[in-house]
């Protein structure tokens, strides 16, 4: 089934949204001719893709080649990323950031209205990007404004006046970043600073829907890490990725043949019945297993060890201070067909 879309090559599934009313559509693979692609949307299927060998990472549009960075470079990286993000190190970052993020939570007032995006979601990350990329202090937060356009780039892939920004901005920031291993440079930077904000303000606009689960958390802040991997479940960022067979292969019998791109529904997958019963219920005690909002298998995101740190550092102090909070205004929305997000959370937080 073809969704109904204004521009046919562009994806745009109605009810991949938390703020949607309806759960997504999740249906068996099938191919898309507007898209040229094969569509995923069970978990299994789109499981099963993060962790084939002969699917590679392409652009959002048809024609992009597939990532040519070979396999044995690819996984040397990796292991340099997961070396540089190793548990001490992790630890190291965490101790160092704690002190600035308990003193922005503190500065939020309970007297006044509160965009929980900028004014804690952005300014709580800075530091974090600037801490682990290195980036000195005098040129981040320049950097900071150029990594916007690479961010938006990603939240809507098939803008081509954001993609040309994006590019140029890209190769400006890469001037800008020479050591450690290549995520945790400019793209560690980009994602830091911009990606990893917005991914906080879908988790806590679901907990602001769910005044019951931020009030658990409240009384049960050891909750926290179950709770985040049920968070990036129920409101994962991401909504496509794209891939392409360099090979002929076999998802779960269905056949892909070589050269033919594959579009994964992440949305979906993470609310698929077969896997995740009442799939449209935050529940922060659920034990979840196999999310996909960070990927799986190889294909996995290789920094995730930090922004599960980052999002659990970052959210635990705020729900422990207030007791609950209150969205007072409209929530306006950010991105697109890549990633989709609130750009404020206008919200009254209530103390003890």
């Amino acid at each position: 089934m073809t969704a109904k879309r204004r521009d046919p090559s562009v994806p745009a599934w109605d009810h991949d949204d938390i703020d949607s009313s309806s759960p997504p559509e999740i249906e068996d693979p099938y191919f898309d001719g507007d898209l040229e692609a094969w569509v995923l949307s069970r978990h299994a299927d789109v499981l099963a893709a993060f962790q084939s060998p002969t699917l590679s990472v392409v652009g959002a549009r048809a024609g992009n080649a597939p990532d040519d960075v070979d396999e044995v470079s690819r996984l040397q990286m990796r292991a340099e990323t997961q070396e540089a993000l190793s548990p001490s190190k992790l630890r190291e970052w965490r101790e160092q950031w704690l002190p600035a993020v308990q003193a922005l939570v503190e500065k939020l007032p309970i007297d006044r209205p509160v965009d929980l995006i900028g004014e804690y979601a952005r300014p709580v990350c800075f530091p974090l990007a600037v801490l682990a990329t290195g980036v000195g202090p005098a040129d981040a937060e320049r950097l900071e404004k150029i990594a916007r356009h690479v961010s938006a780039a990603a939240a809507e892939p098939f803008d081509p006046n954001l993609r040309s920004l994006a590019k140029a901005s890209e190769a400006e920031l890469q001037g800008c970043f020479h050591a450690g291993p290549l995520p945790l440079r400019d793209p560690g930077f980009v994602a830091l600073s911009q990606t990893l904000p917005c991914l906080m303000a879908n988790a806590w606009f679901a907990l602001l829907r769910h005044p019951r689960e931020w009030s658990r958390l409240h009384q049960q802040s050891e909750l926290m890490p179950q709770a985040m991997e049920e968070l990036l479940r129920y409101a994962g960022l991401t909504r496509v990725l794209f891939r392409q067979a360099t090979a002929a292969t076999d998802l779960n019998g269905f056949h892909i043949r070589a050269g033919e791109r594959i579009v994964l529904r992440l949305f979906p997958a993470n609310r698929d019945p077969e896997r995740f019963p009442d799939p449209g219920r935050l529940d922060i005690t659920r034990r979840v297993a196999n999310q996909l909002t960070l990927g799986a298998g190889p294909h996995a995101c290789v920094g995730a060890s930090l922004i599960r740190m980052a999002a659990i550092v970052a959210t635990q102090p705020l729900l422990e201070r207030f007791a609950g909070a209150e969205l007072i205004g409209p929530v306006e929305w950010q991105g697109g067909a890549g990633f989709r997000s609130p750009k404020s959370l206008p919200v009254r937080l209530r103390a003890k």
